[in-house]
């Protein structure tokens, strides 16, 4: 027996990596998987892929090859897969090229790692050399540390650290300048433009399966499911005389509540969330104020006049005896079952968040951090600014720094198209406008539906601009949830505010 001798004894699942074989410990193993749908998770090591939805968990992905040293990443073919390790309740995905076999070891079959063996791979992470065959046929499967690998201590210190802090709910901003505007959000049937005050607003979704009712209106284009509830969906375009256009890509559900009823309505598209001064809000024509229980609430008066937006008062889309329709619809499709659903409960923990899209991920921002949504124009380029501001704009006399997210976060510039637009947020003691891809909706969710950062992606590198993770099972989406007032540095909060002082 060799003095370089481990007396151990244990079963491996070996796989490949490059021209390598390598071994996990069964017991550390949880499952094996194909390669899955992946989240990006952006400014991680190059190692970490992104993450993934496992049942319900947040899986984080991990390339083995590029974790060892490797300069190559794992190649990916019909043979790829995910190997599941679990430790001390810490699930990481570990993305290998094959996986070959499940070996049983003996007494002494395991060897230390020789220093010569391997120059690549860095020493830490391979516990030892396992022998298999006799003679010439001899193979080496090296062994795979999962703690150095999965850097286990820090991950379990980022867990000691955030335990207290990963159900807690933030304390909610109140926006700035609310007291004299008020926040809508505005949306197109066919060409005119109409909005909502936001607090009337649940939810922002795109386009369900609907399933026709017979016997209702024509304005009725049906029913559809969300979370347990059964929401009637509206045709304002019917309304008004129109044509929804369902197949639509930039069509989307707005869900109000009228009268304890939840009702939903199509829109064509979603423009912005706006902020409009007190004064710029006026009456609607005559022709809809002597209408009792109009549509049509106010006018709303932007950029000058020249942009003239429609107010709706959502309890005047329907009448009452339409509203007890509806409210009948819902609640015969439901079986007679009626649920145990405290609003004034749930509306406690539920929180609103503005969802959009930065190179086909998904993020999400605090509908109470949001203060506007416009389309990106008239952007005055500032020299000697640190790389990610695109530059400044004027927002109704105000100056408010332009971030680029896709710089922010180290991604490729892209040029900018007609789905562009600028998310206006209050950071701390100033306003500065995001620049993003494409803006998606306004989500309503349960405090608990949102899930913790996985510690492994914590304990790798500084993460903490990311609160959390929305993790939709159904459709395999994930939204990575940011903490705004994480993305900057104190320097860098500085010469935003030098940037708005001029």
């Amino acid at each position: 027996m060799s003095d370089n001798t481990l007396e151990t004894e244990s079963i491996y699942v070996s796989f490949g990596v490059g021209a390598e074989t390598y071994g996990i410990g069964i017991e550390d193993v949880r499952q094996i998987i194909r390669v899955p749908k992946i989240t990006r998770v952006p400014k991680m090591p190059d190692y970490v892929l992104g993450m993934t939805n496992l049942r319900g968990e947040v899986l984080p992905l991990v390339d083995l090859s590029m974790r060892l040293g490797y300069k190559h990443p794992c190649v990916h073919g019909e043979d790829t897969r995910v190997i599941v390790v679990d430790k001390q309740g810490i699930l990481t995905g570990l993305i290998v090229e094959s996986v070959n076999e499940v070996k049983s070891t003996e007494m002494h079959d395991i060897d230390k790692f020789p220093d010569i063996l391997n120059a690549g791979v860095d020493k830490k992470y391979i516990s030892g050399i396992l022998k298999v065959g006799k003679g010439e046929d001899v193979s080496i499967i090296q062994l795979i540390n999962t703690d150095e690998i999965i850097d286990i201590d820090s991950a379990g210190k980022y867990l000691e650290q955030n335990s207290a802090l990963i159900k807690k709910e933030k304390k909610e901003d109140v926006v700035a300048g609310a007291i004299d505007e008020k926040r809508f959000i505005s949306f197109n049937i066919k060409e005119q433009e109409y909005a909502i005050e936001i607090h009337k607003i649940n939810e922002i979704i795109w386009m369900p399966e609907v399933t026709s009712v017979p016997g209702l209106p024509s304005y009725v284009l049906g029913i559809f499911s969300l979370r347990g509830e059964v929401i009637p969906l509206l045709s304002l375009h019917s309304r008004f005389g129109m044509t929804l256009n369902r197949d639509d890509e930039t069509t989307r559900v707005v869900i109000v509540d009228i009268g304890n009823v939840m009702v939903a309505f199509a829109a064509d598209k979603v423009n912005a969330v706006v902020s409009v001064d007190e004064s710029l809000i006026e009456l609607p024509p005559k022709v809809y104020e002597d209408q009792e229980g109009s549509e049509v609430s106010a006018v709303l008066k932007l950029e000058d006049g020249k942009r003239l937006v429609m107010a709706l008062e959502p309890e005047n889309l329907v009448d009452d005896a339409e509203l007890e329709a509806l409210k009948s619809v819902a609640e015969q499709s439901k079986g007679g079952t009626h649920m145990n659903y405290d609003v004034t409960n749930t509306a406690d923990e539920e929180k609103q968040i503005v969802t959009f899209q930065i190179e086909n991920e998904h993020y999400g921002i605090y509908i109470q951090k949001v203060q506007e949504i416009n389309r990106y124009t008239n952007v005055t380029k500032i020299p000697k600014t640190p790389k990610f501001v695109e530059g400044i704009i004027n927002l109704r006399g105000e100056v408010i720094p332009l971030i680029d997210l896709r710089s922010r976060f180290e991604l490729e510039t892209k040029p900018r198209d007609e789905f562009t637009r600028v998310i206006i947020i209050n950071l701390q003691n100033m306003k500065v406008g995001f620049v993003v891809d494409w803006v998606d909706e306004v989500l309503r969710i349960r405090q608990e539906d949102i899930d913790p950062v996985p510690p492994v992606l914590g304990a790798a590198v500084n993460s903490e601009f990311i609160e959390g993770v929305i993790n939709f099972d159904k459709n395999e989406k994930m939204i990575l949830l940011l903490d705004v007032e994480e993305l900057f540095s104190r320097a860098e909060i500085k010469k935003l505010e030098n940037l708005q002082e001029g």
